[in-house]
């Protein structure tokens, strides 16, 4: 009996252990996706991407941003940014790539595009 009470207990713990292990992967995850979506990068490519009519037209409208940006945005030593952020619109998907850098307090973006799934590359700095 008291060896079934023991495997309850390990059992139990485990489980509790697995459960946490989970959140704060699950944590980690949200606040990543949270704290780059606050950064004027992603803010400031987003916002020329859905301003587009190019970005529009390629994509078929409404044109909306997926949940999970990619890449990473530093503000150590002046700051740099390179991100992939998706899109979706009615006909098709794509990706703005950003890449910039923080120079005195400045970002200074040497690309921010979009990469359409049907091999389209409109050029946001450009419009």
């Amino acid at each position: 009996m008291k060896k079934r009470a023991v495997l309850k207990n390990v059992g139990v713990a485990f489980a509790i252990l697995a459960c946490l292990t989970v959140l704060c992967v699950v944590l980690s995850v949200v606040g990543s996706v949270v704290a780059i979506r606050q950064t004027e990068p992603y803010a400031t490519s987003v916002e020329l991407a859905l301003g587009s009519t190019a970005v529009q037209q390629a994509l078929g409208e409404p044109v909306t941003v997926g949940w999970f940006p990619q890449g990473s945005v530093n503000i150590a030593n002046g700051g740099d940014a390179e991100l992939y952020i998706p899109l979706r619109g009615s006909r098709a998907s794509a990706a703005i790539r950003v890449n910039g850098t923080n120079l005195d307090g400045e970002w200074k973006y040497y690309a921010i595009r979009v990469d359409t799934s049907e091999g389209e590359h409109i050029n946001l700095l450009e419009q």
